[in-house]
Parts: structure tokens; sequence; C-alpha cells
């Protein structure tokens, strides 16, 4: 309830009197359970994340790249997903020292840690490339904040052409 609240409302338009209404609990129970709103967003986001790699692992890890990839556009194209909770976060908290805009670089730099590790030797600069395949994943999420359902997302075309330029750009040139 809190985790879709947050997602679909916003943090800053999700009160916590709003949520102890909703959850049924009284002041007590809450700051009993989290001593502010702002430890609450963190768990959220601490959530989000934890979900995130658990879809990713199950019911196996993607054994590579374009695995991966076709998991991340199911994922954008569920009739839930309203865009990246991280992206949303950080829209509303831009000041980058922020704890929850800390967090969203975190989780965002462990999706590119992942993405290169799935690209091992296949490329030279596999950290750029993960970054470039990262911002077709990200653009796919701003896609669904836009239009909602009325457009599949597409992640794995455009993905798999960012690689291949990063594997063109690293192989030697003809004269």
């Amino acid at each position: 309830m809190v985790d879709r609240l947050f997602y679909t409302e916003g943090v800053r338009a999700t009160g916590t009197e709003k949520i102890m209404s909703l959850a049924k609990v009284a002041k007590a129970t809450f700051y009993h359970h989290f001593e502010s709103k702002d430890a609450l967003v963190l768990a959220y986001l601490e959530n989000r994340d934890r979900a995130l790699w658990d879809y990713l692992s199950q019911p196996t890890p993607p054994k590579d790249l374009r695995e991966a990839l076709t998991k991340f556009e199911q994922y954008a194209n569920r009739p839930e997903v309203v865009g990246c909770p991280f992206l949303r976060i950080a829209t509303e908290f831009p000041d980058t020292a922020h704890p929850f805009h800390r967090l969203a670089i975190e989780h965002q730099n462990k999706i590119v840690d992942y993405l290169a590790d799935l690209l091992k030797s296949l490329v030279t600069d596999k950290r750029a490339a993960a970054a470039a395949i990262l911002g077709v994943i990200d653009g796919a999420f701003s896609i669904r904040m836009l239009y909602g359902t009325s457009k599949e997302v597409l992640i794995v075309s455009p993905a798999e052409a960012v690689f291949k330029s990063f594997q063109s750009a690293g192989a030697p040139r003809r004269r």
C-alpha cells in the first residue's frame, strides 16, 4: 500500500497521516517501526531495489545480455509499471546529496555494474557500453511514464543497436 502510494503519487504528495490512515495504524505504532517518514522512504527504496534483483534472478539469472534485456523489457511493459521508481524519486529530490537521490544513484550504478559484467570481454569499454544501455532502459521507463500503457516500450532492439555500436567502435578499422 505505501509502496503503491510512493510509486504512483510521489513521496512529497504522500503524508504520514494518509499512510497511517490507510494502513490503519496508530501514530505510535508507525513511529515504533519507522523513526520518520524519511526512514520509511529509505525502506521503500531498499525494497524496490531488492525486488528488481529478485525479479532478474528468477527463476534463474539471465545467462547473457539479451536475456537480461528481455527481462527488463518484460518488466517495463507490465500494466502496473508507470516508470522507474528510482528516477521518480530522483526527480522529486534533485539534490544529489539527498539520501533518496543517493540511493537512486547507487541503484543505477548497480545496474551499470550488472550490465558491464554481462558484457564481459565483448566490448573494449564495457562500463561505457553498460551506461549507454542503461540509458536505453531508463528511456523506456520514461516513455512508460509519459504514455502509460498506451505504448509498448522497447528495450531489446535499441539496446542491441547500442551494444553493436560499441562492438564496431572497438573493432579495427579498415582503410
